[in-house]
């Protein structure tokens, strides 16, 4: 399987627990897949070094890494330690991708607080996004129970050749990333009731059954059963959070990075909105990784 064959995996300021990294080698253990684990340290200021004193991230986690990168080592994982010194994280990212090609990117989804959402301010996985070409999976204490779940969000209302080609490989990503979990994957998609859609002279159908049959002809080739694909009425920034609650999900999966621009401020962004109402981990695919 050579998805998901490459981690790379952030180790973030100001995070005691290291989950990003605990779960980075339980993938890795399923995959025989190779670790590289980033910790980036800010640089000192001029005061700083004019002191000889220099600054430090507001936790020391070099040791408990260094026990977990042995322990990895130990079960026979592939990884690597590496310390950047850059103005922050996000600058580390992304010159640690320009350096190497990575297949993921697994992160910790840092929760944030309700007082800060003000109009202009941005989420740290919004930089995340933004500055990496990869998929991103964002991590937190929800543990991956055997036999569980893997969500995956379908868009199907868009006909192109591009969006379809992205439903495929979110369909085949998340396949994969199931196995590796030893989950089920089930694919669902939402919609808003508007009116029955009919076909010249045959009985008008409704959205549900529209939307179903859309499902159905694209996950044709994957041979899923009927009873892994949902369809549900409302707004998908509140459907995939509930879905995701009902079925006890390990992850969601959901695309992101598919529209560039305007046309992105014109869709929205899905991801922005169920983000911070997810209780499970979020696989976030960017289309630019996709071959």
């Amino acid at each position: 399987m050579h998805n998901f064959s490459n981690i790379l995996t952030l180790v973030q300021p100001r995070t005691q627990d290291l989950i990003s990294l605990k779960k980075s080698i339980l993938l890795a253990k399923s995959n025989q897949a190779t670790i590289t684990v980033l910790s980036t340290k800010k640089k000192p200021s001029v005061f700083h070094k004019w002191l000889h004193r220099p600054e430090t991230n507001e936790y020391d986690n070099e040791e408990k890494i260094n026990k977990l990168v042995s322990f990895a080592q130990n079960i026979g994982v592939s990884i690597s330690y590496k310390i950047r010194e850059e103005a922050d994280q996000f600058v580390g990212l992304q010159k640690q991708l320009e350096e190497s090609k990575y297949d993921l990117v697994v992160a910790k989804h840092q929760k944030e607080e309700e007082a800060q959402h003000r109009l202009f301010d941005r989420a740290e996985y919004s930089h995340l996004l933004d500055v990496s070409d990869t998929s991103i999976l964002f991590v937190g204490e929800h543990p991956w129970l055997n036999n569980g779940n893997i969500l995956a969000a379908i868009e199907t209302e868009e006909n192109t050749l591009t969006h379809k080609t992205f439903n495929d490989e979110i369909i085949e990503k998340s396949n994969d990333f199931a196995k590796l979990l030893m989950s089920d994957i089930h694919l669902f998609n939402c919609y808003l009731e508007s009116c029955s859609v009919s076909f010249q002279n045959e009985t008008p159908i409704t959205e549900f059954q529209n939307h179903l049959n859309k499902l159905t002809s694209l996950v044709k080739p994957y041979h899923l059963k009927e009873k892994f694909l949902h369809v549900e009425e409302g707004l998908a920034d509140d459907i995939i959070p509930y879905q995701a609650n009902k079925y006890n999900a390990n992850v969601v999966v959901m695309g992101c990075g598919e529209h560039k621009g305007w046309l992105s401020r014109i869709k929205g962004h899905t991801i922005d909105y169920v983000f911070e109402k997810l209780e499970c981990d979020l696989l976030a695919l960017k289309q630019s990784s996709l071959h």
